[in-house]
Formats: structure tokens, sequence, C-alpha cells
């Protein structure tokens, strides 16, 4: 599996994704999702704050979601913050997306820091599972830690 340290395929969620958001046009993003990452200090603050919601998944994260994506507009969202529990309250200022109980495919980068063929490279492999499809278009996950860049894809079980 070119690239990964790691893959597989586990049961994700139920979550509440909490952060600061952006909406920008499909393919015209790098500037504005990585100045978000240069200013979420605050987010990750507040987040802290809310420890006893926290889950396994205590990393800094983006979420990109198509919630509001449509041929003419082609916006896709870009949230930096981290998954918490599902009845975590939401901070002033702070955007959310509710993540129903599904699958995602998990791919480990030995790299640190974000790498552009993640998705391509995630889905080749979730392509080696026949009982699990892409579900295009719900959401991804970006995961920075000290170990390495993650990748999640979500997918559904045929």
């Amino acid at each position: 599996m070119d690239a990964l340290k790691k893959f597989e395929i586990t049961s994700f969620g139920p979550y509440r994704f909490i952060g600061k958001s952006a909406y920008t046009r499909a393919g015209k993003s790098g500037y504005i999702f990585a100045g978000l990452w240069e200013n979420a200090g605050w987010v990750f603050e507040e987040l802290d704050k809310l420890g006893g919601h926290a889950t396994g998944e205590t990393y800094n994260a983006a979420l990109v979601n198509w919630e509001k994506y449509d041929p003419k507009t082609e916006l896709i969202g870009y949230t930096v913050g981290r998954i918490m529990k599902t009845e975590t309250p939401v901070p002033e200022n702070m955007d959310y997306f509710d993540i129903p109980g599904t699958f995602v495919a998990k791919g480990w980068f030995g790299t640190v820091g974000y790498r552009s063929d993640a998705e391509s490279i995630v889905i080749k492999a979730l392509r080696q599972y026949p009982d699990y499809a892409n579900a295009k278009y719900h959401f991804m996950v970006e995961v920075l830690d000290t170990e390495g860049f993650r990748y999640y894809v979500n997918c559904d079980k045929k």
C-alpha cells in the first residue's frame, strides 16, 4: 500500500466534530485552509476546556465535508477542530457537524505534516476490501499528530 504505514477499516462514531469552518470552491482551497490551521490556537484552547467530552480521537484534525456542494458553486467545507462526544456543547463562535455511526478507512502515513496525495492513497487501499465502498461526498478527516499524518475516508459496508 503506497506510502502507508498502517491501514484499517473500523467503525466510527457517532461523534460531534467541533471547530472553526471555512467554505471554498473545490480545488481552490490551499491558502484558506492553511490559514485556518495557522489561526486555530484559540479553537484548541477552548476544546481543551471540554476535556470531559473528549473521545479516543484526541488529536487536532480537520473535517472535510460537502454539505453545501452543488455543481454551480462547488463549495467544500473545511473545519479545523477535534472529534468530540455527541453531547458536547458547542463553544461560542464555533461550528459543528454531527457524524452518525459509520465506518472509516484509516490510513497512517509515516510523515508528519499534510500529504496532498493522502485521499487517493487511502481510497486505493480501500478498494482492496470488496465488502466496503467509498461513501463519496460524506466526509473525510485529516488528523495531525506527533507520530505522523492520518487520513480517514468515510466508507459504507456493502
